[in-house]
C-alpha cells in the first residue's frame, strides 16, 4: 500500500488482447503491401535482364572485334532451360527470375570481326517480357553495324 491508502497496480507487459490486435494490424497491413511487392519484384527482374543482356551484348561485340573473330551471342528464352556444355557458342544470356525473352526474338547474334552483326539486313530487336502472359517488357534494339540503343519500354 502506498501512503494515502491506495494500490498501485505493477505493469508486466502486454495483455493477450493487446497482442492480438497488434497482430492482426500488422497482418491487415502486410496483405495490403504484398501485391505491390511482387510487382516491384518483377520489375526489377525486367530491369535486371535488360542491363545483363546489354552487356553481355556489348561484350560479345567487343570481344568479336579485339579478338577478330565471330562471337556468338545465344539468348535462351527462360530460367528453366538449362546453359548449354561443350558449345562452340562463346557467350549466353538468359533472363533472371520470371522476366521471359518474348516468343518470336532472335534467340542468337552474331558480331563478326568488325563489331557488326553477321547477315543483318536491318536492325535486330529483342524484346524481354517482365513475366509470362506480363504486360511490360523492354525493347532493346542492335542496329546492322552492332550499336545497341538505348532501351524502350514496350507491352507484351
Amino acid at each position: 500500500m502506498l501512503p494515502g491508502g491506495s494500490m498501485q497496480r505493477k505493469e508486466q507487459g502486454f495483455t493477450l488482447i493487446e497482442l492480438m490486435i497488434t497482430i492482426a494490424i500488422f497482418t491487415i497491413i502486410s496483405m495490403m503491401a504484398a501485391p505491390s511487392f511482387g510487382d516491384m519484384m518483377l520489375s526489377q527482374n525486367l530491369n535486371k535482364s535488360t542491363q545483363n543482356l546489354i552487356l553481355t551484348l556489348n561484350e560479345a561485340r567487343s570481344k568479336a572485334a579485339l579478338e577478330r573473330r565471330s562471337i556468338r551471342v545465344d539468348l535462351l528464352p527462360n530460367e528453366s532451360i538449362p546453359m548449354p556444355t561443350n558449345t562452340p557458342v562463346l557467350v549466353n544470356w538468359r533472363p533472371t527470375g520470371k522476366a521471359i525473352l518474348k516468343s518470336g526474338s532472335p534467340v542468337s547474334i552474331t558480331f563478326d570481326i568488325t563489331g557488326a552483326v553477321s547477315g543483318a539486313n536491318t536492325d535486330t530487336t529483342f524484346q524481354i517480357c517482365n513475366k509470362s502472359g506480363g504486360v511490360k517488357s523492354k525493347i532493346i534494339s542492335i542496329s546492322k553495324m552492332g550499336t545497341i540503343q538505348q532501351t524502350t519500354e514496350g507491352t507484351c
